[in-house]
């Protein structure tokens, strides 16, 4: 997969010495909000290498991980148990690091859960800064903020914090393409539809075994059809299916060409 991360923290710097993160309400308009999470228990965690676009080299991580998040009071409902999935892309030639991914906290049926996306930097350290949004109370309240942690793909999250503390992590990124030797190959275009055709054999070209050559076949009425062998074909051989043998043939359209995939004996 060839992804691009998108990266570009001008505010981070302020945001991380400031600490101050915001919870946006109806009721109650905007007041602050602390939190502190770990989110050490790895669930799953798959890692591999690869040559960037730049051509360093990369460890690409993908992960589940769970904990939980406490946040201060007036806003100690929002805590709870805490699931983050994310993936973490770390050039290991001059370490440094981004990471993004989604979080959840509480169960599905807790009005009060919090869910959101976040994504930050990491440096040679596991330091994590970066910037998370998400929402709360079935969607009647925002929270948004700043945030550190330090990240390990095999231990996940710990020491994190949204809303408080500071880190000397990386502030600022801009980030292209990572892996260009894991671009996913593209998918041939499927077959078209086949066209079934009934009627009597009347010309195969060929040995009916090697390429080239064609089967015609004339069905009823004045119209016959005429189809071509390609690797995928059926044999043909004019043993098989002497001229006036019943055969129904089908075929397919590749590229304009009518293309033999299946006949049979009637």
């Amino acid at each position: 997969m060839r992804r691009t991360f998108l990266i570009a923290f001008g505010t981070i710097a302020a945001l991380a010495t400031a600490a101050v993160a915001i919870a946006v309400t109806t009721a109650a308009g905007v007041s602050p909000a602390k939190a502190t999470f770990a989110a050490g228990k790895v669930d799953e965690s798959k890692t591999r290498t690869c040559t960037g676009a730049d051509g360093k080299a990369w460890e690409v991580t993908h992960g589940h991980y769970s904990g939980t998040i406490t946040f201060a009071d007036p806003n100690a409902a929002l805590g709870g148990p805490l699931v983050i999935h994310a993936k973490a892309a770390f050039d290991t030639t001059d370490s440094l690091g981004v990471i993004e991914g989604s979080f959840r906290s509480k169960d599905e049926s807790d009005d009060s859960r919090l869910r959101g996306r976040f994504a930050g930097t990491l440096d040679s350290a596991g330091k994590m800064v970066g910037y998370l949004v998400g929402d709360a109370r079935g969607r009647r309240t925002k929270v948004l903020g700043n945030l550190s942690a330090t990240f390990n793909k095999t231990t996940g999250f710990a020491d994190g914090q949204f809303g408080a503390g500071s880190s000397t992590a990386v502030l600022g990124v801009i980030a292209g393409p990572v892996c260009r030797d894991s671009k996913s190959e593209p998918k041939p275009k499927p077959e078209g539809r086949p066209v079934e055709v009934r009627g009597e054999v009347t010309v195969i070209t060929g040995d009916g075994m090697n390429l080239p050559g064609t089967i015609t076949v004339k069905g009823k009425g004045p119209g016959s059809a005429t189809c071509t062998r390609d690797a995928a074909s059926p044999q043909t051989k004019p043993a098989d299916y002497p001229s006036g043998t019943k055969v129904e043939m089908k075929c397919v359209n590749l590229a304009g060409i009518w293309t033999l995939r299946q006949i049979e004996k009637h």
